[in-house]
């Protein structure tokens, strides 16, 4: 399996992105969300999930692990697949889905277009127990926490993989603020 690619974004479109790694271009779905972040012509870590099928294989892909894992999580509910999955990450954010799914909201995941009710449902019936490892309301308060600058999704993303590690909230912010302040001329990338 691909896990990423370090490319080269040279094209977006309706739902899709064109990525030279290479000198090879890789056409990836993506999520508008995906798309929005994704720089053009910057070389950039683009996260990828690839689907094999009878009639060829399609790679999806991330500006973030958590949206990749989200995903993920979404497309092993029966009757989801890459395109519901990619218009649910179109629509919200990966905690905002974690928190619909966690408070069993299933008015707002059936604003989604092409998710009805009864998928809705479905969604948030069988992944309840699933999306416990997604950074929900708690590190969007800890935004607040950390020193606004252009810096500052790096530290998110770095208290983010540490709740997923297994830490609280609390002890991973405290740890990241402490790693940043120690050495704020430092490169976080």
């Amino acid at each position: 399996m691909i896990d990423y690619i370090n490319a080269i974004v040279v094209q977006k479109g309706l739902g899709y992105i064109i990525a030279d790694c290479n000198n090879i271009g890789y056409r990836l779905l993506v999520s508008q969300n995906t798309s929005y972040e994704l720089e053009l012509e910057k070389r950039q870590m683009i996260y990828t999930h690839l689907i094999v099928k009878e009639d060829g294989m399609t790679l999806i892909g991330f500006s973030s692990i958590l949206e990749r894992d989200m995903f993920e999580i979404l497309i092993s509910v029966s009757k989801v697949g890459a395109k519901i999955a990619l218009s649910i990450l179109s629509t919200y954010t990966p905690n905002q889905i974690a928190n619909f799914i966690k408070s069993s909201d299933t008015v707002s995941l059936s604003k989604v277009s092409g998710l009805g009710r009864k998928t809705a449902e479905r969604l948030a019936l069988e992944l309840k127990d699933k999306v416990n490892v997604f950074v929900c309301e708690e590190v969007a308060s800890s935004k607040k926490v950390i020193n606004k600058d252009i810096k500052e999704d790096f530290l998110l993303e770095a208290i983010e993989a540490l709740v997923m590690l297994g830490f609280t909230n609390k002890e991973s912010t405290n740890a990241v603020e402490k790693a940043y302040s120690s050495d704020e001329n430092a490169d976080v990338q």
